[in-house]
């Protein structure tokens, strides 16, 4: 028994569909993990592992495989049309984040732009890094105002709505992380 229930049914206007289908507790429900990369002004990557996907590789959450594959497959030629020379890619410390195999994967997958491998501090992505607080902040409030989600669209509408983010969305969540010239990094604090 849960203290704070999750209720099972609601009301909806006939004909319209309801915005979740509750069936279990929040705490069982089914575990979606997103991944995405962004330049100064524009989303370039992005990729949403589904409980399915979880369950094909026998994995909880993203691990250093993921990562890798997805390196390879997605990030590297996402990287490589940018045109860009001297890349550094700013990761937080996770431990799926590992210089070697990150590097393997992006050379696998032709990428020869990124030069070094930049980590967040621990528990400091909150006010460092633009996608970990203000740009999934947005994300997930355009999805709430703007999408009925169901288990099948979920995929579909996070990377929709992460590459239609604009680039003053962008450069507002750089700007909120004090990662702009003449920003004041300690707004937030007394």
């Amino acid at each position: 028994m849960y203290s704070t229930m999750v209720p099972r049914k609601t009301l909806v206007a006939p004909g319209e569909q309801p915005l979740i289908l509750v069936t279990k507790p929040s705490s069982y429900a089914n575990r979606y993990d997103f991944i995405g990369a962004v330049n100064g002004s524009q989303p370039i990557a992005s990729m949403t592992l589904t409980p399915e996907d979880h369950k094909s590789r026998e994995v909880k959450g993203v691990r250093q495989m993921v990562i890798s594959q997805w390196i390879t497959d997605t990030l590297a030629p996402a990287i490589n049309q940018l045109h860009i020379d001297n890349v550094y890619l700013i990761c937080d410390k996770s431990n799926a984040h590992n210089d070697e195999g990150m590097m393997h994967a992006l050379r696998a997958g032709k990428c020869r732009s990124v030069k070094k491998f930049l980590y967040i501090p621990t528990a400091s992505a909150k006010y460092l890094s633009p996608l970990d607080n203000p740009l999934w902040h947005n994300l997930r409030e355009v999805i709430r105002a703007e999408h009925p989600l169901s288990t099948t669209d979920i995929p579909s509408i996070l990377s929709e709505t992460f590459y239609s983010l604009s680039k003053q969305t962008i450069k507002s969540a750089y700007r909120k992380c004090g990662l702009m010239r003449g920003t004041d990094e300690y707004y937030d604090r007394p």
